[in-house]
């Protein structure tokens, strides 16, 4: 779970190096708290299913294995002040700036885009890039 949490942090420095040139105002790793419209345009890094891809034969509990999380960055803007897409686009180069390896051995890939949503409030859209952290797992 080392490597899982070294790829994490690296993703998310990345973005955060470069909040001030996307024009955020807010940026949160697993939120806990809603956000308010004056601190839009807002990421918010999540991570989701960390499934297991190879365990070990080796071993009866499987460690090490090779892990596959899904970290999910949501995008969430007022739609009259931002242009979603755009915004898209320039954190998406952010993640990739340093290339996909985020850790020893530990990489990342796109795995799809969501979006655009709405949430059914008035002038809000979000978009989310989804990517894949492929790490191997210890079990320390």
């Amino acid at each position: 779970m080392q490597l899982r949490e070294q790829g994490l942090n690296e993703v998310y420095q990345r973005v955060k190096e470069q909040r001030i040139t996307l024009g955020l105002k807010a940026f949160k790793r697993t939120p806990t708290t809603p956000i308010d419209d004056k601190y839009l345009p807002a990421i918010f890094m999540d991570e989701g299913i960390d499934e297991v891809t190879v365990s070990s034969e080796r071993n009866p509990t499987g460690y090490p294995m090779r892990r596959v999380l899904e970290i999910i960055i949501e995008l969430v803007v007022l739609k009259s002040e931002t242009d979603i897409k755009q915004l898209y686009i320039d954190v998406r180069k952010a993640v990739f700036n340093g290339g996909v390896v985020v850790a020893d051995n530990t990489i990342i890939k796109e795995i799809r885009t969501e979006g655009p949503n709405g949430y059914g409030l008035p002038n809000i859209v979000g978009m989310r890039l989804v990517l894949a952290l492929s790490y191997t797992d210890d079990g320390n």
